[in-house]
């Protein structure tokens, strides 16, 4: 999934979040920059700060996706650090100025963002709150307040939802288009066409929509008994995994209240 201009108000305060500590290691660091959300090795050859880092990135997104000029987007980027003084202003613009992130340090970024932003619409109430305590026992209450906003801030957001939905079922873009167009000829390549029945089921469990998964993964089934005679050493194990991952579908809340 490509970055999009509707992911800055989320993946700005994201990543300004999750600053990275390193424990002292002497003079070559081999230990590990350890923030909340990500980690990195300590053997990248990455010698500025995290926190620096952070910064330019963000206002590389700005200015790129958000169209604002560096001046306006360093002033952003402190705004949301709490640092609205011109000196600190003038310092975050000089330090992007000095070292911009390379494409493929935001695209590390923006990866992480998309894990987040998965883990968030996927999370229940109490594992929303049981992290959310941790992250303040560990960045204290500012910082709490502020990942505890966003958060709320995003999970009512109907465009996120619906970002996060297709890619997550980007892999299986290919799989409903030859569904979908009858590209398989049920009696000569039944085994393709379960398959990706089976495939796409499992993708559409994964996002939370239990009823379209459970109708995907019956019509694997079907085929399967249709057709795996021609495979039985397979067909013995295809059907009763089919039919244990169709029973856990319909047991599951999600699907009940369809």
């Amino acid at each position: 999934m490509r970055f999009d201009q509707d992911d800055l108000p989320y993946f700005v305060p994201f990543v300004l979040l999750d600053e990275a500590t390193r424990s002292p290691s002497g003079k070559r660091q081999t230990m590990p920059m350890k923030g909340f959300w990500m980690e990195r090795p300590g053997t990248t050859g990455m010698r500025e700060s995290d926190g620096r880092l952070r910064r330019n990135v963000c206002i590389d997104a700005l200015r790129e996706f958000g169209g604002k000029p560096v001046d306006k987007a360093a002033s952003e980027v402190a705004t949301i650090l709490g640092r609205r003084t011109a000196a600190c202003v003038s310092r975050i613009r000089v330090d992007y100025y000095q070292r911009r992130p390379e494409r493929a340090v935001r695209d590390i970024f923006f990866s992480q963002f998309l894990s987040w932003r998965e883990w968030v619409f996927e999370s229940s109430e109490e594992r929303l709150e049981f992290i959310l305590r941790s992250y303040g026992q560990e960045f204290g209450q500012n910082r709490l307040r502020r990942l505890s906003e966003l958060m709320e801030k995003i999970r009512r957001d109907p465009e996120q939802k619906a970002r996060n939905r297709r890619r997550l079922l980007e892999p299986g873009e290919l799989q409903r288009a030859r569904i979908d167009s009858n590209y398989f000829d049920p009696g000569i390549d039944w085994q393709f066409l379960a398959t990706d029945l089976w495939t796409l089921g499992r993708l559409y469990a994964r996002i939370g929509e239990m009823v379209e998964a459970e109708t995907l993964l019956e019509r694997a089934l079907e085929i399967w008994k249709t057709h795996g005679h021609h495979l039985p050493h397979v067909q013995t194990e295809a059907i009763p995994a089919l039919e244990h991952e169709i029973t856990k579908l319909s047991e599951d809340p999600k699907t009940q209240t369809h």
